[in-house]
C-alpha cells in the first residue's frame, strides 16, 4: 500500500497551531523538564513543538505522504516535538530515544498536547539494534539526528533503519547538517567539516568534534532507494521551502538552484546546508511505480 492520500482516508482537522490542552499536564511537563536539567521555557524545549509545526510540518505535508493512521517511526525523538506534530497530522508514531531524560520529557510533552495516547515512546539504547520486526513501518523520520550517530556506526544504523522499513516505504531525512558546507551548523565551527576525524585523537577534547554527514552517505547508505525529489523534479521540496519561508525572492532563488542541482544529476536538498531528502524503498513495483505514490498539495 503506497503512502498517498486516499478518498477513503479519514479527514484530519488540523489546529492552526498546536495547543496545550491540559494545564495540569503542562505543569508536570515543566517539572519533568527542570528535573532533567532543561529549561521548559526554551525555544528548543517547551517551544520546540511550535518550531516543528511552523517549519518541519511542511516537509511532511508537501510530499503528500497521507499520514493518517500510518505506522511511522520517529528515529531519535529528543523532547518529542516531531512525534507530537506527526500525531497531530494523524499518524500513530513510535518514537525512540536512547536518553531516558529526553524520553521522560517527550512523554510529558505529548501528554500536555493531548496526543500521549497516540504515541508509543520506546527507549532504545543501541540504535543499531531496533526492537521491531522487519518491514514494520510505512515511514521513518530522521529529523536532525543522523549527525549525532557515531560516524563509524552510521552504516550499521542505516542498515537497521532499512530493515524496519517496508518495501515501498519512505525514509525522510531532514535537518541533517551537510558536511559539504564550510560551517558545521550545530557546533557553528568553521571548516571543521573539512578536517579528517583522525585528528580528533590528538586534540585536548574528551569527545570527538561535531561534524555533518556527507550527502552521498545519506542518499546511498540505506540501500536500494529511489530519490523521490528526482522523481518529482524537486516540486515537493520547493513547496515545503516556500511554505516555511514565504517570500518571492527566496522562492525564485530556490527554484533556480533546484534547476541547477537537477542539471548536475543531484537534488537541491542534498546540497543545501541542511540535508532534506525523501527516499522510497525499492521492491513491490520498484522504481517504475514511484511516480504514482505521491500526490501534491497545490
Amino acid at each position: 500500500m503506497a503512502l498517498q492520500r486516499s478518498a477513503a482516508a479519514p479527514v484530519v482537522r488540523l489546529p492552526s497551531t498546536p495547543i496545550v490542552v491540559d494545564a495540569a499536564a503542562d505543569r508536570e511537563f515543566q517539572r519533568v523538564a527542570r528535573e532533567a536539567g532543561f529549561d521548559p521555557d526554551s525555544r528548543w524545549i517547551g517551544g520546540f513543538v511550535d518550531e516543528v509545526w511552523c517549519r518541519g510540518r511542511h516537509v511532511f505535508e508537501s510530499w503528500g505522504f497521507g499520514l493518517a493512521d500510518r505506522r511511522v517511526l520517529e528515529f531519535g525523538c529528543n523532547v518529542g516535538a516531531t512525534a507530537i506534530v506527526l500525531a497531530l497530522l494523524g499518524a500513530r508514531p513510535v518514537a525512540i530515544e536512547p536518553d531516558p531524560d529526553y524520553l521522560s520529557v517527550a512523554r510529558a510533552n505529548a501528554t500536555r498536547y493531548g496526543v500521549g495516547d497516540r504515541i508509543r515512546f520506546v527507549q532504545v539504547p543501541d540504535s543499531a539494534g531496533l526492537p521491531f520486526r522487519d518491514a514494520t513501518f510505512d515511514l521513518v523520520s530522521c529529523a536532525a539526528v543522523l549527525e549525532y550517530v557515531q560516524a563509524h556506526r552510521l552504516p550499521e544504523v542505516q542498515r537497521e533503519i532499512d530493515r524496519v522499513v517496508r518495501p515501498g516505504g519512505i525514509i525522510l531525512v531532514s535537518g541533517t547538517s551537510n558536511r559539504l558546507w564550510p560551517r558545521e551548523l550545530l557546533s557553528r565551527r568553521w571548516f571543521i567539516n573539512y578536517v579528517p576525524r583522525s585528528i580528533d585523537g590528538y586534540l585536548p577534547t574528551s569527545r570527538p568534534l561535531q561534524r555533518g554527514v556527507f550527502p552521498w552517505r545519506v542518499r546511498y547508505g540505506f540501500g536500494r532507494y529511489e530519490n523521490l525529489d528526482r522523481v518529482n523534479r524537486g516540486r515537493a521540496y520547493l513547496m515545503a521551502r516556500q511554505r516555511m519561508y514565504p517570500g518571492r525572492l527566496s522562492r525564485l532563488g530556490f527554484a533556480a538552484a533546484n534547476a541547477v542541482a537537477l542539471s548536475c544529476g543531484t537534488t537541491l536538498g542534498l546540497v543545501t546546508p541542511t540535508i532534506c531528502v525523501a527516499l522510497k524503498k525499492l521492491g513491490d513495483g520498484g522504481a517504475a511505480s514511484v511516480a504514482s505514490t505521491l500526490q501534491f498539495d497545490e
